[in-house]
């Protein structure tokens, strides 16, 4: 099977677990990109010029703001990951460094750090692998990821 996780480079963890049905940061889900394998890269999207699947937060616990849920009026499938500028992840070029299509600002700046290791969504990269290449990098397979969620 193929594991894709979304992390820093050097961890031996995933931040978090990504499927079909993640965003990326064109805001299309990973289902609505090409194919996709363990030795997988660059998965392109089929919806967009979007050249990499990138995952991004859908919903503000992703980023620990839980406190969203309780506003009154909020509607969680309206939010999404905002950049220092205030402009979405989708005002943003997909491609490259995130030029933002709304103002002059240069690339995508999150504000918010992950909920798992208090890193900025810039320090983090999705990664395709398989069972063999996780193992050997000390990474969870099977069952151990499950029991990984608990511990």
């Amino acid at each position: 099977g193929v594991y894709i996780g979304w992390r820093c480079p050097e961890f031996t963890w995933d931040c978090q677990r990504v499927s079909d049905m993640s965003r990326c940061f064109c805001g299309h889900l990973l289902g609505e990109h090409a194919h996709y394998d363990s030795q997988s890269h660059a998965v392109p999207c089929r919806q967009c010029r979007c050249k990499a699947y990138q995952w991004v937060p859908s919903r503000p616990e992703e980023i620990g703001e839980f406190w969203h849920q309780r506003r009154r009026g909020f509607d969680p499938e309206a939010w999404r990951a905002k950049c220092r500028c205030k402009h979405t992840h989708e005002e943003h070029d997909p491609n490259s460094l995130h030029k933002c299509k709304a103002c002059k600002c240069s690339s995508f700046d999150s504000p918010f750090v992950c909920a798992a290791c208090d890193r900025h969504y810039e320090d983090h990269d999705t990664f395709f692998m398989d069972a063999d290449e996780r193992r050997a990098k000390g990474m969870p397979v099977g069952q151990s990821t499950l029991d990984q969620l608990y511990d």
